[in-house]
Parts: C-alpha cells; structure tokens; sequence
C-alpha cells in the first residue's frame, strides 16, 4: 500500500470519529490557522516516519522518531530559551546512544542510511510540531485541534488516491486491519486515552511514560522476527531512552514544554 494512502485512510477515519468530540466548538479564525499550522508539522513528521520505514526497522525508527523529546529544548535554545542541565545532559547521551548504533564496529546492517536520515528528518518535523503545540494547545479545545490537524494531513494526502488509483487488495484482508488498526487505535483512541490520562498526570509524568513507546517498539519487532537482536541495539536503546528520561526528569520549566507528550507517534 502507497505511504500517502495508508496516510490518507488512517486520518480520515480518525477525523470521522473525533468529530462528534468538537461538536459545539466556535471555529475561530486564530483556532483554525493554528491547528492547520499544526497539522502541517505532523504531516511532514509522518511523511518523514512513513517514507524511512521503508529503509530501516521499526525499532531504529522508533528511537529516532522519540529524539523529537531532546530536540525540542535544543530549538527552543535557538529561539533563545534557556537550556537547562537535563536537556543538555539528554543531548550527550542521545549523541552516545547514536554512535554507539552506528559505529563502525556495529556491523554492516546497522550503517546510517536513508531511512535513519529521514527518521531524524522527522523527529524535527515532530518537536517543531510539540513547540507549537506548546503554544496553542493553552488557547483552543485540544478536541478541535486534533480534527484540524488530522484532518489537514487527510487533506494533504487525499490526492495520492486520484494520481495513484487504489486496489482492492489495500482494502482487504491484512491491509484494512492495518487502516483499522491505525486509524481506529493508534489515532482517534490513543488521542482520546491521553486526553483522558493527561487529566491525572502532569505533562513530565506523562513525557516519562512515553518513553515506553521505543522500547515497546523494539521488543514487538524483535519478537515478530522483524528484525534480530543486537548489542549495538540494546545499547543504543538504552542511552536514547535514558536521553529522553534525564530530558523530562531535569528539564526547567522553560525547557520542558507543558503539552511535550501531545506529539502523535507512528
């Protein structure tokens, strides 16, 4: 199945079923132009996540894509905010956890490739979508922003479908669990548990539980035969989720931005 249209099934349906959620809202123009600024960085971010699958393994994407939480405080730095001792503590261990992946030592079916490059492309796309975020998600109902981000990434993905006419095998059989699974699950629900969870838990609480998200994704790909287990691996893993501790843990409050779990993950 074409990247853009899993993208463009996947948003759709999660854009259905969120927008009984912004039924009331006041469509405000500020409302508006900040959710489609919004959307615009997570459609970079998945298209960047998507597109790199297609070079490396599930879990080598997944720790590249969570190095979104430790960029995010180093943008701010060239924004001019103040780094704080987690964040740049972060950064060391997430350059060692890099190197210790991609050292040549590491063999040669772990060298950087185009994959990797497009994933840390992303974890860009992603911090810049946290940042603005920060900003906006204080302003509007989070519900709203979410239909209009999502629904800019369906928009922006809609016309695959007419350059590319779909078949029927990607509604069938394994490929409409997948639109199901995404679109139903990892979207509109997740969206909808972390609204609910983020009610009980502050945003440093819920930014360390998402931490899981890479080592979750390394373990199924390594038990689903995806991908082997490695030294290299484990190691580098190791060090990037440590990172992206130290970063939530240790970070200011000016570093540390209020909504930094809201990020959307692959």
């Amino acid at each position: 199945m074409p990247l853009f249209h899993l993208m463009a099934y996947r948003f759709v349906l999660a854009v259905l079923l969120l927008l009984p959620l912004a039924r009331g809202v006041r469509w405000t123009r500020a409302l508006v132009v900040d959710g489609l600024g919004i959307g615009l960085a997570l459609f970079c971010g998945f298209v960047l996540q998507g597109a790199g699958l297609l070079w490396t393994t599930p879990s080598r994407a997944a720790f590249l894509t969570c190095l979104s939480v430790v960029l995010v405080p180093l943008i701010g730095l060239a924004l001019g905010r103040r780094l704080a001792r987690g964040p740049a503590i972060g950064t060391l261990l997430a350059a060692a956890g890099l190197w210790v992946l991609y050292r040549p030592a590491a063999g040669l079916d772990l060298r950087f490739n185009r994959g990797d490059a497009m994933e840390i492309a992303g974890a860009f796309a992603f911090a810049v979508f946290i940042l603005l975020i920060e900003r906006a998600a204080p302003l509007h109902p989070l519900p709203a922003l979410a239909v209009l981000e999502f629904g800019l990434v369906a928009v922006l993905s809609l016309p695959s479908l007419v350059l590319q006419p779909p078949v029927l095998r990607e509604v069938t059989g394994f490929g409409l669990f997948a639109i199901l699974a995404m679109g139903i699950f990892a979207t509109a629900l997740a969206f909808v548990l972390q609204l609910y969870a983020q009610r009980h838990l502050s945003a440093i609480e819920a930014g360390v539980i998402f931490t899981l998200e890479p080592v979750l994704a390394a373990l199924f790909s390594i038990g689903l035969g995806v991908e082997p287990w490695s030294l290299a691996l484990a190691g580098s893993g190791a060090l990037i989720v440590a990172a992206m501790l130290v970063t939530e843990l240790w970070g200011g409050p000016g570093d540390v931005p209020p909504a930094v779990a809201a990020a959307p993950r692959g």
